[in-house]
């Protein structure tokens, strides 16, 4: 793979190559980010949730080439305005769950830019105590060599082995409601009580100082961050109506916009657009980057960012080279 760009990124340095791509992608492109950190922090990560964060540097360098190279930054509402049809090729900038370098890093940049951007809440994070599951299980394994579950022994003494075994309950997980999950975690690592993880997310206080700048849309990611498709129509219904309800409640503003959790082809049910119309939500982005059928603005495709895109890689993505490809030959 990591040869694969290498050659792409030479090829789209030709301007036969660049114009083609231009003419053939899409008039917008939705970007997604979850959390943006400090580059010595990034550095300190590892496992399985490093490709949710982006390095400080490389986040400014990737707004600094939208702007040199005037590329239009617009907030998703305008895309909805527009039609989803911009006269000039514009950008959306989206992240998910909330986290609280949205309002302490990302927020500055983007503000000192004028670029508008998104953020898709999980209300759960704000009503409880914050917690999430993929945080808490690689913590809890960075300090294990040997896990139980129900008295079968699983060696997680290495970094390959503990991200095979995070992989491996990932698919659980995705399958229990939120107390449920907490319960399993507890359970695995024998815990009394799970990690507080109020400094990591946003709180009330934190969206509504947001929400007082047009430059901010906040939308939901479902209440609890439910993978909607392992679940009854009725949960999928509480999952985005409950979260619509609190999160216009405690902010006093209108909640239009909604994020799938996980957001891949397997879960989704595919009727939520049904749900989603119904409640008043004009979007829906998933973390797709392509879609499967013909357009549907409840299952918008979305352009992933992570830790290891360079700013040729940026101008790449862009350009919809990673996009295509992936469509045709399912690289």
């Amino acid at each position: 793979m990591i040869l694969i760009k290498k050659i792409l990124n030479k090829l789209v340095k030709y301007e036969t190559i660049n114009n083609f791509f231009q003419k053939q992608r899409e008039n917008f492109v939705i970007l997604y980010y979850h959390g943006v950190i400090d580059d010595h922090e990034l550095d300190k990560l590892n496992g399985p949730n490093k490709h949710l964060f982006v390095s400080k540097s490389n986040f400014i360098k990737q707004m600094k080439f939208l702007k040199k190279n005037n590329i239009k930054v617009i907030s998703i509402d305008e895309l909805y305005i527009q039609n989803f049809k911009p006269q000039k090729f514009s950008v959306v900038i989206s992240f998910d769950d909330g986290y609280k370098n949205n309002i302490n890093i990302v927020y500055p940049i983007l503000k000192e830019k004028n670029f508008p951007f998104i953020i898709y809440i999980i209300p759960k994070l704000l009503t409880d105590e914050p917690w999430v599951w993929w945080i808490e299980l690689w913590r809890q394994l960075q300090k294990k060599n040997i896990v139980m579950i129900e008295n079968e022994k699983f060696n997680v003494s290495t970094e390959n082995l503990k991200f095979k075994f995070f992989l491996k309950i990932k698919k659980t997980m995705k399958l229990l409601q939120i107390k449920n999950q907490k319960e399993m975690i507890k359970k695995i690592f024998n815990l009394k009580v799970t990690t507080d993880m109020s400094n990591l997310f946003l709180n009330i206080a934190d969206l509504k100082l947001l929400a007082k700048d047009k430059l901010v849309t906040l939308g939901s990611h479902s209440q609890d961050h439910l993978c909607l498709k392992k679940f009854d129509r009725v949960i999928i219904l509480d999952q985005i109506k409950n979260s619509k309800i609190f999160l216009e409640k405690s902010l006093e503003i209108a909640i239009k916009h909604f994020s799938y959790p996980y957001g891949q082809k397997e879960d989704i049910a595919f009727y939520e657009h049904e749900i989603l119309s119904s409640l008043g939500f004009c979007t829906s982005v998933t973390t797709m980057d392509y879609s499967y059928n013909k357009f549907n603005p409840y299952y918008l495709n979305r352009c992933s960012i992570g830790p290891n895109v360079n700013e040729i890689d940026f101008q790449r993505k862009l350009l919809g080279v990673d996009k295509a490809l992936r469509k045709f030959f399912f690289i």
